[in-house]
Order: structure tokens, then C-alpha cells, then sequence
């Protein structure tokens, strides 16, 4: 049972199960049902559900919940303790701390796994990386796990709370650093008809992810607006020591902190000027 897989990540994850040849597929959502091939869609409010979807339910091998936050933890009261042992319920959320304590407070026989895709739904599984958080995760966690990686993609596991401090920097610091570009540009009435003519590769590269998070526009990115360690990474990105540093006109204390930035990729296996180089050779005016 898929639940919410009109959305995103569920439209994702009811097609590869689909093609997998999963033999009795459901989806449950309270949107209006769609005809999808080998797939039974049971209009429902799972934080309500009807006795139709509960019975499912109790026979329900593995149970997902694509949805958003509020209604994935006010759905667990009704849903866990309807799962029967050995089952599996998965988590699709982007932030895991919140929806691990709520776990721990029910008392289920199923066992309990959060995944994290780090990728927009449409590109697909293959070549990308998923997050697996084990809050209580044993065979049939496992086995699900090994579909995700028949799929094409790395899996990494990770705590809940490791989880969330990665994502902090991964997608909250990534937006805010963004956002923040854009309403810089805004501010000083950027032209980017005339800047496009002569836009160095770094700056071309920014503006191209401004672009694609204007994209979307509604609301708060989920994991940004009530993410627990959103607030200190914004902090972090608004700290004054750059200005401290550039102010002072001291090109010992710049030179330092290029050194000091310098080690975070030491650690790392990944050739990022190689990788930096190869970004930079695209040119948009070309395409």
C-alpha cells in the first residue's frame, strides 16, 4: 500500500513497484482515483481511514506513507497498530526526527524504516542516492531496501538525527545560500539581459539554480521551514566574519579562511575542482 501516491515520491515508488510486479498494489489518497495499470486506487483519509483500508491494512505487507509531515505522524495512531507482524512501514519524509519520536511512542509489530530520495522524483532511482534511516529495521527492511537498490541507486544509511544535520546543509544551506543570491540581485536591480553577456562561469552557475528553485514557488521548501536545525544553518550563512575578514583589508586573515574552507574538501574522494571545472565549461548561450 502506497499512501499519498498521487504526490511525487509516491507516483515514483507506486511505478517501480508496479513494474516490479507486485501483485496486489493499492494506493490510497484522498484525491480522485486514477486508472493506473495493475494498480487499485482507494480514495481515503488515512488519518480517518475507512474500514475498507483498514482491513488492508491488517493484511498489508509493506505500508509507505509518501505524504507530508502532519499527516504521516497524525496517520501512525490509526495505522501501526493495525500492522501485523513482519510487515513493514516505510517513511518518505525529509525530515526524520520528529517522525522517529512519534514511532517510539506507539507500540507496533511492524518494522519501521524512514527513506530519504536526495533527488527530484522525475529523474528516477537510477544513478541517485537514498537515505535509509532504521528506526527498527530487520528483514523485510532489508529486502525493501535491496528493491531501492535493484533500482540503480546508493543507499546510505544514517540515525534520524544524523539525517536531519546532513540535510541541513545539504538542501537547507543549498536554498537559503540560493535564496539569498536572488534577493542580493534583486536588491541592486540586476539586468540579466545584459549580465548574461559577460556572467563568469560561477556566477552563471548561481543564477541557473535561482532559476530552477523559482520553479516552484509555493510555500517553504519542506525541509527548510520547520526543519529542526534549519534556523542555525541560516545563522551560520549570515555570520559576519566575511565581512570581518574582506573589511579588515587583510589579505593574511583572507588567505586564512580560503585555507580553513580548503580542508573541508580535503576529507573527500570526490575530485570537486575537476568536477567545478567541468560545470564551468557549459556556456548557456550555446544551447
Amino acid at each position: 500500500m502506497v499512501v499519498g501516491g498521487s504526490g511525487a515520491v509516491g507516483a515514483l515508488l507506486v511505478q517501480r513497484l508496479a513494474a516490479a510486479g507486485v501483485p496486489a498494489l493499492y494506493v490510497v489518497d484522498r484525491r480522485s482515483p486514477r486508472e493506473l495499470p495493475h494498480v487499485r486506487w482507494i480514495q481515503d483519509d488515512i488519518c480517518n481511514p475507512s474500514q475498507q483500508t483498514l482491513l488492508l491494512i491488517e493484511s498489508a505487507d509493506l505500508v509507505i506513507l509518501a505524504t507530508p509531515e502532519e499527516v504521516a505522524v497524525a496517520s501512525l495512531g490509526a495505522v501501526l497498530p493495525r500492522m501485523k507482524q513482519g510487515s513493514l512501514l516505510v517513511d518518505t519524509l525529509s525530515v526524520k526526527t520528529r517522525i522517529a519520536q512519534a514511532l517510539a511512542g506507539i507500540a507496533s509489530q511492524a518494522e519501521l524504516l524512514g527513506i530519504n530520495p536526495m533527488f527530484a522524483p522525475s529523474l528516477g532511482f537510477a544513478g541517485r542516492s537514498v537515505v535509509a534511516v532504521p528506526y527498527s529495521a530487520r528483514e523485510q527492511a532489508d529486502a525493501f531496501l535491496e528493491f531501492i537498490r535493484s533500482q540503480g541507486s546508493d543507499v546510505v544509511r544514517l540515525s534520524a538525527e544524523e539525517h536531519d544535520r546532513a540535510c541541513a546543509a545539504l538542501q537547507v544551506a543549498t536554498h537559503a545560500a540560493v535564496l539569498s543570491f536572488g534577493i542580493a540581485l534583486r536588491a541592486v536591480n540586476y539586468d540579466l539581459t545584459n549580465a548574461a553577456r559577460i556572467a563568469p562561469p560561477p556566477h552563471r552557475t548561481l543564477v541557473v539554480a535561482g532559476t530552477n528553485r523559482q520553479r516552484r514557488p509555493r510555500g517553504l521548501p519542506g525541509h527548510s521551514g520547520r526543519h529542526p536545525f534549519a534556523a542555525e544553518m541560516r545563522a551560520q550563512l549570515a555570520h559576519r566574519h566575511l565581512d570581518d575578514v574582506v573589511g579588515e583589508g587583510n589579505a593574511e586573515s583572507f588567505n586564512q579562511l580560503i585555507v580553513d574552507l580548503r580542508s573541508i574538501f580535503a576529507r573527500s574522494d570526490v575530485d570537486y575542482a575537476r568536477l567545478c571545472a567541468r560545470l564551468f565549461e557549459v556556456d548557456p548561450r550555446l544551447q
